[in-house]
């Protein structure tokens, strides 16, 4: 399991410089620190074939006047869309977890519980040819491997 900071919008991902799209410094940004932490992870070569992603995007806790978190872990009013979440965690694990985002072909998306500072957790696996049956874990088994 990769444990990813809170991802940015898919929609300040892109700038356009001289008439061409570019990444932005912030989505330079989150591929450095997702490319870190999924060499934490274990991730030492990117896998080749067919992958399978198992997502939970965790909200940011909402946080009172008072800036503490309010409402016993009530997620905050502004979230990210899931889809929006996927691209982006896509892209930043692209060349690490996977050669190519090419190679995604199952996909398993949901909110996770709040979190302070938001999060993204991610499971990465390999699809056996053949295999038509999901081999996500249980979401929420931090004790999950790559």
């Amino acid at each position: 399991m990769i444990s990813l900071p809170y991802p940015i919008s898919a929609n300040r991902y892109w700038r356009v410089w001289r008439g061409r799209p570019v990444l932005s410094s912030e989505a330079r940004a989150y591929k450095t620190q997702a490319a870190a932490l999924a060499l934490l992870a274990g991730f030492s070569e990117p896998l080749t074939g067919a992958v399978e992603l198992c997502i939970q995007l965790h909200p940011r806790l909402r946080v009172s006047g008072k800036g503490k978190a309010g409402g016993a872990g009530a997620a905050s009013l502004v979230v990210l869309d899931l889809t929006n979440s996927i691209k982006v965690m896509e892209d930043a694990l692209q060349g690490v977890c996977y050669v190519n985002d090419k190679q995604v072909k199952r996909i398993s998306a949901e909110y996770g519980p709040p979190m302070e500072g938001g999060g993204l957790s991610v499971w990465v696996g390999a699809i056996q040819a053949g295999d038509t049956s999901s081999v996500c874990p249980v979401q929420g088994d931090e004790g999950a491997s790559a």
